[in-house]
């Protein structure tokens, strides 16, 4: 059997019984050392704030689908946990990471980001705290 047969075979195989279904998520990468909150499964919008906080917009967004804003992105989350004494021996409360972020930055547009992006996490209660593994912690230089 080819390489590329035995791939397809064992794709088809993995997803026999279909995706299942979306459900939001909130999630650590530590490779990139970032929060990925996701609401809605659609295509997206990525617009950067800063360098911390960028906004997710469904790209076809209408009233019936719902909400136009479906989730935001922290990059550099354990650096920026470790810089602001947020301990990670507990799950990271979102809402007040969120809240760090307005604090840190004081100028309208990442005010404005921060009043979309914690309405999104706290209608989502499921969503609302985050790990982050304490070995994330990046090593100072």
């Amino acid at each position: 059997m080819s390489k590329l047969k035995e791939v397809e075979r064992n794709v088809k195989q993995a997803f026999a019984d279909g995706w299942g279904d979306f459900r939001p998520c909130a999630y650590f990468d530590e490779r990139l050392d970032c929060i990925r909150v996701v609401t809605r499964d659609c295509s997206v919008l990525e617009t950067r704030i800063n360098p911390v906080l960028t906004l997710l917009e469904d790209n076809y967004h209408s009233e019936s689908k719902g909400k136009r804003y479906v989730g935001f992105t922290i990059k550099g989350a354990s650096h920026f946990c470790h810089e602001h004494g947020i301990s990670l021996a507990v799950p990271v409360n979102i809402g007040k990471l969120l809240d760090a972020i307005a604090a840190q930055f004081p100028d309208t547009l990442v005010q404005l980001a921060v009043e979309i992006a914690k309405p999104i996490v706290q209608e989502q209660p499921e969503i609302g705290q985050i790990r982050i593994p304490k070995d994330a912690i990046p090593v100072p230089a």
